[in-house]
């Protein structure tokens, strides 16, 4: 039995939020009625609690006192539900934020709403809006946290819609707000700097080598005035930034694949040796301060990094409950999913990272994952990853993982290889779609680029994944990668040419000369250096202006890039290079 919410354009039914609503749950109201008008041409009239019953209602949140919400008793603080009953249907959440989800999930299930990006967006046109009698739908998240590292994922309006809780995402109090990171990453130095102590207190910092390194250096984790420094250093982050979730306590970075870092005094060391692993002596320093802070801050996270150096799992010490351990794959293959590598060489990269996923996953309580999407060497390089991360994505879930960051192009102008697509299917996914990965590919193609067009762009893509399969992928290759040819670059240009001659419309065809620039980058540097390449150089250079992308290499002024492009063949020499590092917070 269907119950008819819109009739022929017509209805009886009204929107209702509680008197004592949040912004958030005032929002998802709005939100409702502004896309069922849109799709139905119907508007249904909001109101709250405070007004007497008038009719049959969308009853939002805990409005009308509702006890729906506990059927939710036991899930996340985001899980929501949508539900029929006497006639009334019921959107409600164990948060603000889960129920703008369950808003966004009732206009996918029943107008077919889809968010493709900041700009591109869809619904059914439809007369008629029903419901199963007694339908009943319950959502929560195998991920607690779920960040889209890319610019185009950062817009908080996509975030929202596409159920992201993500740190740097711009999400506000209509949007239920986020999980907030007070410092995201790397932050020894945060805590304790080098430049203001190293100099009266070298103890403070790495032994490496029978010396205390001031440049390139770690914290002297068993000494006990860097624990009482930073034990009253995160105490004061958490006082002065109560809306802050998590706080990291996590390793620099200095080039860890290449040199020594972490302290090698007999105390830290000795640590360590018990545990078979670097990671020894972060987790019982970080335990330390979590136990001396939980009664005072029960429901604070620390972040820390199981990363390079420390990556193994410690046999000894174990995380304390209230610690993220996040996990780096950044020596893995992107080529096939981890699983698949580490079947055919299980003591290759990603079968040693497999084995550190797995005993992570049986010792920690919040295991974090940092993920890569992206070739931060030559951003607009073809980096095709669709079919290896969407089967990583589930290896995750598999072992308990509880959140997933999966990076991309960050800087301002963003635009690397499908950054839009990678964005929004890395959304879906993170979220428990069932979706398999063809259809959002094919819907977001269609939608983006026009169906006309969008034939070829999948085949575009397809291309590169058929071969990179027995090939290797990495972070930083340059255009001399065996997976770039002259014949598969010339192949991808008449492809992407194709499709944006199948279009007319104005918005699909620079849409689509985004996506060719990819190629025309490919090309450009793989030729010799001559005053023509230096032409067609600067002819590229302003069509990258136009589409305002801003970096070609990761953290690196645009203009910078264009002369490596010119001087140097496959734009492999780079000299007299520096990172604009900037803080992503």
């Amino acid at each position: 039995m269907k119950i008819n919410i819109i009739n022929n354009n017509h209805t009886t039914y009204h929107i209702v939020h509680s008197v004592n609503s949040t912004e958030a749950e005032r929002y998802a109201c709005m939100e409702l009625q502004k896309y069922l008008y849109l799709s139905t041409n119907t508007l249904i009239p909001v109101f709250s609690d405070k007004c007497m019953k008038r009719s049959k209602e969308i009853i939002i949140g805990s409005a009308r006192d509702s006890k729906v919400s506990l059927e939710l008793a036991g899930m996340s603080k985001e899980a929501f539900i949508i539900k029929e009953k006497d006639e009334e249907i019921y959107i409600t959440g164990n948060s603000p934020r889960g129920i703008l989800y369950g808003v966004y999930k009732f206009l996918e299930e029943f107008i077919n709403f889809r968010c493709f990006t900041k700009d591109c967006e869809k619904y059914d046109s439809i007369d008629n809006l029903s419901i199963d009698k007694d339908f009943s739908l319950i959502q929560d998240f195998t991920f607690e946290y779920r960040e889209v590292y890319f610019t185009d994922a950062f817009n908080g309006d996509f975030a929202a819609k596409n159920m992201l809780n993500s740190n740097l995402a711009d999400l506000s109090n209509k949007h239920g707000n986020k999980v907030k990171w007070y410092n995201f990453h790397h932050s020894f130095s945060d805590l304790i700097n080098p430049k203001d102590y190293f100099d009266a207190h070298p103890e403070y910092f790495s032994l490496i080598n029978g010396k205390r390194i001031k440049e390139h250096t770690e914290l002297c984790l068993s000494n006990k005035d860097v624990f009482n420094l930073c034990l009253d250093k995160l105490r004061a982050w958490i006082i002065n930034n109560p809306e802050c979730d998590i706080f990291s306590v996590a390793q620099d970075e200095w080039m860890g694949h290449f040199i020594k870092m972490a302290c090698e005094c007999e105390n830290c060391k000795k640590i360590d040796e018990e545990n078979n692993s670097q990671s020894g002596s972060i987790i019982t320093f970080v335990n330390k301060l979590a136990e001396s802070l939980q009664d005072e801050f029960p429901n604070k996270l620390i972040h820390t990094f199981a990363y390079q150096y420390s990556r193994r799992t410690p046999t000894k010490v174990v995380p304390h409950k209230n610690i993220i351990v996040r996990l780096c794959n950044i020596e893995c293959s992107w080529s096939k999913s981890i699983e698949e590598s580490a079947s055919l060489n299980p003591n290759g990269r990603d079968g040693m990272f497999l084995n550190d996923l797995v005993n992570w996953s049986k010792i920690s309580n919040h295991l974090y994952i940092w993920d890569y999407a992206v070739n931060f060497r030559n951003y607009l390089l073809p980096f095709p990853n669709f079919r290896s991360m969407a089967k990583n994505i589930n290896l995750y879930k598999k072992y308990n993982v509880k959140g997933l960051l999966m990076q991309g192009n960050f800087s301002y102008g963003g635009k690397g290889y499908f950054d839009e697509l990678k964005s929004y299917v890395i959304a879906r996914l993170m979220r428990d779609d069932t979706e398999p990965l063809d259809v959002l590919i094919k819907d977001f193609c269609d939608n983006y680029y026009g169906k006309e067009s969008s034939k070829y762009v999948i085949d575009y893509l397809n291309m590169w994944e058929d071969e990179i399969y027995n090939k290797t992928l990495w972070l930083y290759d340059d255009a001399d990668s065996l997976l770039f040819t002259d014949e598969l670059i010339d192949k991808g240009l008449k492809l992407l040419n194709a499709a944006f001659n199948e279009t007319d419309n104005y918005i699909y065809k620079e849409r689509i000369e985004k996506l060719i620039l990819g190629m025309e980058y490919a090309y450009l540097v793989r030729l010799e250096n001559s005053e023509n390449k230096n032409k067609l150089v600067d002819k590229f250079y302003e069509k990258v202006k136009k589409h305002h992308i801003t970096e070609l290499f990761e953290r690196t002024s645009l203009e910078y890039s264009i002369s490596i492009m010119k001087n140097s063949r496959y734009a492999k020499d780079r000299p007299n290079w520096y990172s604009l590092y900037y803080i992503m917070k």
